[in-house]
């Protein structure tokens, strides 16, 4: 019997029920999670709209304030996720989670360009291994046959975020002199103590694994921690694939590499659009929010389209090279465009490549 074919025989007899328990008392919660991580690690891009003009940043300060985020989250990536497999997927993303949103929040006292350099890049620092240790947390809890869509729906967060985070940001530059503080500042303030909130939240309420879920009756906590130890076991047996093999892989260089040009550009996107849109229209700031949500609205229909079509073919490389050429014809064309609104309608091919 293959493998495909064990997983389903050992859903057929009711554990189905359980998976779906896992599903509906996990994904939605960690969806929220994701949304909130994603729009402190790019709402700098509406905050610029007016930080820039109230502290005199130029573009080349906000630009490179806005880069060092990634600085810290990349060298602290590793670090993070070897203590969030000694210490426990759900103690380090709620503190990963509080340590976010504070630093998220104190971004309404910048004054200079170093202050913004500093928290920018503690932010990275505070925010690395969210993104892993929750994918790590699902493989606690979903076998392998059915993690690929529970971690899709964990990662529609992201366009969502857009969708959301949009014209709440917008409406939160409106707050602009309400209680002595400037828009911007009241952006970082409400959009970073929701983490440090679901932070404490998931301490007190996120399982550890399946054997901790009081939801689940104890048949279905055997028969799920049983089903991932054996598929544990499995791939250690079975993996044949040293880290130093994996590394030097020329395919793992060539997917890497093209994932890192298309987060470049949806990055380069997701920080600097809000600017661009309104330089090219001169709409206001909440016209900014809206007009983004909109396109963060067209980008998850396509997201939805495209990997549907995708699954019912069985065709991949096509569905990953013409993402990156709507990609690229987004820039080129917001750049050539000879009028605002081809060039904003160029932008929008921007994510929707991504």
């Amino acid at each position: 019997m293959s493998d495909m074919n064990r997983f389903r025989s050992r859903v057929s007899g009711g554990s189905a029920i359980a998976l779906r328990k896992v599903a509906v008392r996990l994904l939605p919660f960690l969806f929220v999670l994701y949304i909130v991580a994603w729009l402190d690690r790019v709402n700098v891009g509406f905050a610029g709209l007016q930080m820039n003009a109230d502290l005199g940043f130029s573009a080349a300060a906000f630009g490179f304030g806005s880069g060092i985020f990634f600085l810290g989250y990349c060298l602290f990536e590793i670090p993070s996720n070897l203590i969030l497999h000694r210490v426990g997927a759900r103690r380090w993303i709620a503190r990963i989670m509080i340590s976010w949103g504070l630093i998220s929040s104190a971004l309404m006292f910048v004054q200079s360009p170093m202050s913004f350099y500093v928290l920018r890049f503690l932010l990275g620092v505070a925010e690395a291994g969210f993104f892993p240790g929750v994918i790590y947390y699902l493989g606690l809890w979903f076998p392998a046959e059915e993690r690929a869509r529970a971690i899709a729906a964990f990662m529609m967060g992201i366009p969502l975020a857009g969708f959301v985070g949009g014209p709440l940001s917008g409406l939160f530059l409106e707050l602009d002199g309400y209680g002595g503080l400037a828009g911007w500042q009241w952006l970082f303030l409400l959009e970073g103590l929701p983490a440090v909130v679901l932070g404490f939240v998931t301490l007190m309420l996120l399982p550890d694994r399946p054997a901790n879920a009081r939801w689940l009756s104890s048949s279905e906590r055997e028969w799920l921690e049983s089903v991932l130890t054996e598929e544990r076991a499995t791939n250690e047996l079975t993996h044949g694939i040293g880290t130093v093999a994996a590394l030097t892989n020329p395919v793992v260089w060539k997917l890497g590499f093209l994932f890192l040009l298309a987060v470049i550009g949806f990055y380069g996107y997701s920080i600097w659009s809000p600017l661009v849109i309104q330089s090219l229209t001169g709409i206001s700031n909440l016209g900014v929010g809206l007009v983004s949500g909109l396109i963060a609205l067209v980008t998850i229909l396509c997201m939805l389209a495209s990997s549907t079509h995708s699954d019912r073919t069985g065709e991949r490389p096509l569905h990953v090279a013409i993402p990156h050429f709507v990609m690229a014809a987004g820039f080129v064309g917001c750049a050539l465009s000879p009028t605002p609104l081809l060039a904003v309608l160029s932008l929008a091919l921007v994510p929707i490549g991504h």
